[in-house]
């Protein structure tokens, strides 16, 4: 009797984690918020003054550790707001590019869904016209990467799904 109540306890208790997580979490919108746009010209200023070729942020850190002090504290705070889980900066020889990706509940389950910059507007993912249409009429493999441009030059709204 005390396993089925610990069981049931452990399912309401991970239920009600989920929906609230669920609830709490803002829904993805294709819109490139100002924001962003910001912190993306701020990374850029920073990976040309510290010379990185490549470096990631995170809501509290960064990798390499070294340049958490560099990070203003209000590109933190604006993750943190809009749910980014990491941005992932590029500064090479001939093309800056950035991809904010979200941070989805069960994310581990889900395609990525992510804000991809790219200074030269060539990417790797497949341009379409609306993302929710290519997802719905893929066939095929369960492997998928569509973007789809977002009414800021240079930037799209994206997802991915590597098949698991």
């Amino acid at each position: 009797m005390n396993k089925r109540k610990l069981a049931a306890i452990t399912v309401v208790a991970a239920i009600s984690y989920f929906l609230y997580y669920q609830y709490t979490t803002p829904p993805i919108t294709f819109k490139i918020d100002s924001r962003l746009v910001e912190i993306n010209d701020t990374l850029k200023t920073l990976s040309e003054k510290l010379g990185l070729k490549f470096f990631s942020v995170y809501s509290f850190s960064t990798n390499p550790q070294e340049i958490s002090d560099t990070i203003p504290s209000e590109v933190y705070k604006t993750i943190r707001q809009f749910d980014i889980k990491v941005i992932h900066f590029y500064n090479g020889p001939n093309s800056k590019a950035a991809e904010f990706v979200m941070d989805r509940p069960l994310s581990f389950l889900r395609p990525r869904w992510y804000y991809l910059y790219s200074e030269s507007s060539l990417i790797e993912e497949e341009i379409v016209p609306s993302i929710e249409d290519a997802v719905k009429q893929h066939r095929g493999a369960p492997y998928y990467g569509f973007c789809q441009k977002a009414e800021v030059p240079n930037w799209f709204f994206c997802t991915h799904d590597s098949g698991g």
